[in-house]
This record gives C-alpha cells, structure tokens and sequence, in this order.
C-alpha cells in the first residue's frame, strides 16, 4: 500500500458500507463532490496503529458496467486509484451478487480485504459461511463484520495492513472448477463495460463454485424483524403501514417545529433580540439601519425586515428546528432499512409519471431542502427521469424550512396547501411523462433487512446534513433580506408591483402587494412566505398567494443545482429551459385553477 493510495470501500446499496465508514473514520469526516459531478462521496482519515491513511465512501453500485451518475463515479474512483487498497464490503445475508461485484475488483488487480458485513442477520437467516474456506478460495482477507455493533474492525484494520492481491485465474484454480477459461484478461474487463458476454457469465459460474463450496443454507425461522419488513413491503399491508409512517413522520415535524419555534424562538426574538436591537443600533432612519435592522416600530421579529432581525429570526428560530426534524427523522428511516421498502412500494405510482421508486429519496430530501433533493435525482437512471425529476422537485416540492414558516404563520391552511402541491406534482408530472422522451425502466434493489436504527449512525448523518444544509442556508436568507430591501431603497419593488398589478389581481386575485414576496422567494422561499403574513388579505388570498410562492420561480440555491445537474442530465439548456417553461405553465394554469376553485366554494 502507498502512502498516497487511500482506502477505496466498496460494495453494493444498503449493504451497510457507510455504517462500516462511520465505524473506521475518525472524528474529521467530510462529504465532498467528485470533480465534474455533483456526486458526493465521504471521505475520513483511517488509523492502522502504525501510519494514517485516507478512506473514502464510494458510491454504492451493482456493478462496475455503471448505468448512473452515482455508479460511474465508484467506477472512475477505481481508475483514478489503481493501486488502492479495496475494503469490498459484501452483505454476507445475500453473498452471491457481492462476490461478482468483488470478482470484478480483483480482476482490476486492487489488493483487497472482504468485510462479510450482517454477519449476524445471516447466522439468524441459517446462511453459515466457512470462513476459512472462503478466505483460502479468494486469497485474501476475510473479515466477519456487524457495522452497526463495531463488530469486527479491530480485525479489519489488521487485515488491511496486509491486504492481498489476486486474479481470477488463481481463484478459479483455487475453487478447483471446470469453468472454461476467459482467453485473456482483458475479456473479462471488457465485459464490464459492455452488454452481457460469456466472460461474465463465466463469472457467475464462478460465484456459484464458490458459493457451493464455502456457504450452506439451512432452514429458520423467521425473526420479528424480517415479520416486520415483508409486512412493510407487501401492497396489502404495506401501504397501510406507509400512510401510517408518513403521518407520523408530519405529526412529528410539525410537534417539533411548533414547539421550539412558537415555544422558545418566538418570545426570545419578539421580546427580548428585537426590542434590543432596535433601541441599541445607531443611525435609525438610515438606509443602513432600514437594512440591517428593518421597520423601527416592528412589533414581530418575522415583519421587522432587517438581515439582524426577520433574517436571523427565519435562518434560525424557524429554518433550524424544521430541518433538524426532518433530517433526523430520514436518518432513522434509512438506517432502519424502511427506505428501500418505500422505493418498491411507490414505484408502480411513480412510474405513471415517468420515475421510479427511487424517487421517493430525492423527494423525501426536498422536504428539507430541495438543493440536496435535486443533486440527489442523479441516482436515477435516465436523462428523462432525471429531467422529470428535477422539474418537479423544484416546482411542487416546499422545502423544510418553508414548511416551518407556513406551520407558523397559517397552520390552519398548510395541509391543504400541501395536498395540493402534491396533486399537482403527480398531474404534471404525468404530462411530463408523456411529451418527454425517453423510458422508465424497472428499478433493481436490493432490500435490506430490518434493523433498530443505531444512535450514532443517525447521529453522523444528521450533524452532516445539518453542517452542509446551515453553511447555505444562513448566508441565503442574511443575502436575501438585504436584496429585498436594496430594492426596496431603489423604488424597484414599487415599479414591478403596478406594472404586474393588473395580471396578479386580474387572474390569481391577490394584492399587488405580494409581489416583494416573489422577489424574496428567488433568494428564499421561506422569506417569501414570512413576507406575505404582513399583506393585509382574506385566508384565501393568503393560501393562494403561499401556492403561487411554492410554484414560482426556484430559490437561488436550487436554480444553481439546476445548471449543476443539467451538465449530465441532458444539458444544461434542455434541463433549465424545460423546467422553466414547466413553472410558466404550472403558474398560471394551477395557480389559475386555484381561484376557480375557490370561486365556486364561494371563499375566493
């Protein structure tokens, strides 16, 4: 191993390979993009007792012929370091498909240790795997390992201060079959890259002589556990359970957003930060003060206006508890294996408008920020469904932080709100599905067993998403306060608000007044939102003009993901454009329909 080689773990989705990474990192853990991309891998430092090396996360993948985003770059991972030592993390309950994964490392000439991860849940499942008899037939390390319990590791750094090379030639003399031989290596590679060949196919022989020689299946039976997951992902039982979990996870959400935020964030700003600040703070009546401090006379820290006030007030008194629900509860969702139960329970809905199940991830995500939801699109595997995707997402999808201001400004109306957003994600969505081409193809998951979610896991995935989601999140409301009231101080707000008065009281039927909201909403939608409490206008108009704001123009940070995403999904022009023309339409056609339905209830 060189110094500057680091450790490359490897292996499937869902086979606990970033249970293990958070195992052997230490405390200086980072998420980083791949160059080109805006896909994200984890990256540590590792402590072998006599030197330090990097380990990195790869992207999980079923094989290295990639057909994603994500794939592609475990595969490039691979290229750009040969040398590498390999950490092929293989879920020991279904070892068959992560021994051709690792079959295909070795073949690449990576000196690699094999972490059997799940060792528990297989001996439960009466799947026993000879060690020894393994480890002889792959000459290399062989490492039982339970991530979740530190089970193993200490065994694993051993290994990986000696980790082997070997080839597949050597293993197939090892396991003593009669597999005709690939006539070269490069055959073998080849057909990693390619449709299926005989050289792979030789391959699965392989497995399956290994298999033979070093796992026995015995009967068992089934654990509460594994009661629990069939139920949850059978269509019968499972849909039930689904609504349930989803209800739980919204009566949560709004519980802890309401409770800090109305509880706590609410008097310390109102009655004590913002009084302070307003008597404390020089040059009242300058524009300096009108944008850092805001309106002298405010009452409500939420009206005030001013970066140090509304901004501050929004980023953190609103913004934090919202995300830290939400994220905390996706973190136990996925450590618990429900995640992937879900993707196979929406996938027949989903792909009536063109996505699969696994779509539900990056919708989950926008719930809490629609930038980690867009970059997360590229885990689907089309330029159509990627596209769709994204469209949606940043149109229909009201991010974390947004749903905590509408909780606290107009609780009574954000479930209404909500379903109708999501009736037209899915009728849109269906349109999109047939203007734009393309196929849906079926999804390929791997569903993992179901498990007690770990504290420290879900600990570790929470302090990253709240790191990466505050260090954008604060800077964009602080900047988008002062955008509004720079144009405020410039007149811009007042000229925009008569030249559109005709088209905003003609056809959606609110004030002219919420046009400094749809300013706000290009910096921050949440602004947006806070804004409009201070428009005087009936409920209707109010739950209107939170539509509007919800399906107009991207915040900034999204519309920035957007051209990110649109380099590989199709183009940043096609990708951009198409969703543009898409928020057009979906303004005034479902922004319109609203009035009309508020017309005939006789609210409008």
């Amino acid at each position: 191993m060189t110094e500057r080689s680091p450790v490359l773990l490897v292996g499937h989705p869902n086979v606990g390979k970033s249970a293990l990474f958070n195992r052997l990192a230490g405390t200086n853990i980072s998420e980083s993009n791949y160059p080109g991309t805006t896909v994200e891998y984890t990256e540590s430092e590792l402590d072998l007792g006599d030197r330090t090396v990097d380990v990195l996360d790869v992207p999980g993948t079923f094989s290295l012929s990639p057909t994603d985003e994500a794939e592609a770059v475990a595969v490039e991972l691979l290229e750009e370091y040969p040398d590498a030592p390999v950490v092929c993390v293989l879920d020991s309950t279904r070892i068959e498909r992560g021994l051709n994964l690792l079959l295909s490392v070795l073949d690449r000439g990576h000196p690699a240790v094999v972490a059997l991860n799940m060792w528990d849940e297989a001996a439960s499942q009466g799947v026993d795997i000879d060690v020894e008899t393994l480890e002889s037939l792959l000459g290399v390390p062989v490492v039982p390992t339970v991530a979740t319990e530190g089970v193993g590791l200490d065994s694993l750094r051993s290994a990986l201060t000696e980790p082997r090379e070997t080839s597949l030639e050597s293993v197939s003399g090892r396991a003593r079959t009669d597999i005709r031989q690939a006539d070269s290596s490069a055959d073998l590679v080849r057909s990693e890259t390619g449709p299926q060949t005989d050289a792979s196919a030789r391959r699965w022989d392989l497995v399956d002589a290994i298999v033979e020689r070093a796992v026995t299946y015995r009967d068992s039976e089934p654990s509460l556990s594994e009661h629990i997951g069939r139920l949850a992902v059978s269509p019968l039982t499972g849909l039930p359970f689904a609504v349930a979990v989803l209800y739980g996870m919204w009566s949560f959400f709004t519980a802890v957003a309401g409770f800090f935020t109305d509880g706590y964030f609410v008097p310390l700003f109102d009655n004590y930060w913002l009084p302070w600040i307003q008597e404390a703070f020089p040059m009242e009546g300058s524009w300096v003060y009108f944008l850092l401090v805001g309106d002298p006379g405010a009452q409500r820290a939420v009206s005030s206006w001013g970066m140090l006030t509304s901004g501050l007030f929004v980023a953190i008194g609103v913004v934090l508890p919202a995300i830290l629900a939400l994220y905390f509860l996706l973190a136990i969702l996925e450590d618990s294996g429900y995640m992937a139960r879900l993707a196979v329970l929406v996938d027949a809905l989903f792909d009536r408008i063109g996505l699969s199940g696994f779509a539900i991830v990056p919708m989950v995500l926008s719930f809490g920020c629609n930038v980690p939801g867009v970059a997360a699109t590229r885990t689907l595997q089309t330029e159509k469904q990627r596209f769709i995707a994204m469209t949606l997402l940043s149109v229909f999808i009201p991010c974390g932080a947004q749903l905590g201001v509408m909780l606290s400004l107009l609780p009574q109306y954000t479930g209404y709100i909500l379903l109708y957003l999501l009736a037209g994600f899915f009728v849109f969505g269906a349109v999109l599905n047939r203007i734009v081409p393309g196929e849906t193809p079926d999804i390929a998951i791997d569903i993992p067993p179901m498990r007690r979610p770990r504290l420290d896991n879900v600990a570790t995935k929470l302090s990253l998403r709240l790191r990466g989601f505050m260090t954008t999140a604060i800077p964009f409301v602080l900047l988008g306060v002062a955008v509004v009231n720079v144009l405020y101080l410039g007149g811009a707000i007042g000229w925009l608000s008569g030249m559109l008065e005709p088209l905003l009281v003609g056809w959606f039927g609110v004030p002219a007044d919420t046009i400094p909201a749809l300013i706000a909403g290009f910096m921050r939608k949440d602004l947006a939102v806070a804004q409009l409490s201070a428009v005087s206008m009936s409920s209707f108009q109010l739950v209107t003009s939170v539509v509007m704001v919800s399906i107009y123009f991207p915040c900034v940070a999204t519309f920035a993901m957007l051209i990110k995403e649109g380099r590989t999904g199709g183009g940043v022009v096609r990708v951009l454009g198409g969703a543009l023309a898409t928020l057009v339409t979906v303004l005034f056609v479902w922004g319109g329909l609203l009035r009309v339905i508020g017309t005939v209830l006789g609210v409008a």
